[in-house]
């Protein structure tokens, strides 16, 4: 039986440049977290399971490892802290999921969360045959917290009518929001010198009422800055 949500004590520091996030953690309490994220914890923290594709109520066949790595973590006895310093440099976000209204993001993008969280892998058919690692998403359900990694700084955009975001700096949006994902032609950074690393012209068209979270800058800006000059 799932004990009810009580909201973790938290910080986050050091925003949005290169932010980390502290988790206090009472006796018995326990939090979901990105493996390659944990950086530092006290002695009484404990790494407990992995989080595993069944687990994840997916039925998709894919390596879960492959995109990303979740463990459990837990106090079983004297409470304790951990520090979470993200892969990528940039803000840290802190949602707050209810029952009412679940958040989707980009998997690359999940930090944390606590235990009374209900995570749901999901795949998008147009974006697999293009780039495998950026068609998966979480759906997060439940009550409890939850924590976002964003490359650069944050912007909240509230949704009434119709929103269209290039997939690439969208990380996160309410799942009250109907969604559909296309291709557009005729934006391809391919003819520049730049090289067009990671670009899909991939556009998400919201409808409907409720929230999205785009980040400044995406993933592969660095990539395409610094590819002219690999050989």
């Amino acid at each position: 039986m799932m004990t009810p949500y009580r909201p973790l004590d938290y910080e986050i520091d050091n925003n949005p440049e290169a932010s980390y996030l502290i988790i206090h953690l009472k006796s018995l309490e326990k939090v979901f977290v990105k493996t390659s994220s944990l950086g530092i914890k006290d002695n009484s923290v404990n790494i407990g399971k992995a989080i595993t594709t069944n687990s994840l109520q997916s039925d998709l066949n894919f390596s879960l490892a492959y995109n990303l790595s979740i463990n459990e973590v837990n106090t079983p006895k004297l409470p304790g802290s951990i520090c979470l310093i993200p892969d990528i440099l940039g803000a840290i976000q802190h949602y707050t999921v209810t029952e009412d209204i679940g958040l989707i993001t980009q998997i690359f993008s999940f930090l944390a969360c606590s235990d009374n969280v209900r995570l749901r892998v999901m795949s998008s058919p147009l974006i697999k045959p293009i780039s495998e690692r950026d068609s998966f998403f979480l759906h997060l359900s439940g009550s409890g917290d939850l924590w976002l990694n964003f490359y650069g700084n944050i912007q909240e955009v509230s949704v009434k009518g119709n929103y269209r975001i290039n997939l690439s700096y969208l990380v996160a949006f309410e799942d009250t929001l109907n969604y559909e994902i296309k291709q557009v032609n005729g934006l391809s950074l391919s003819g520049l010198h730049t090289g067009n690393v990671g670009e899909h012209n991939l556009f998400c068209h919201f409808q409907g009422t409720g929230k999205i979270w785009i980040q400044s800058r995406h993933r592969y800006a660095l990539l395409n800055f610094f590819a002219p000059y690999i050989h």
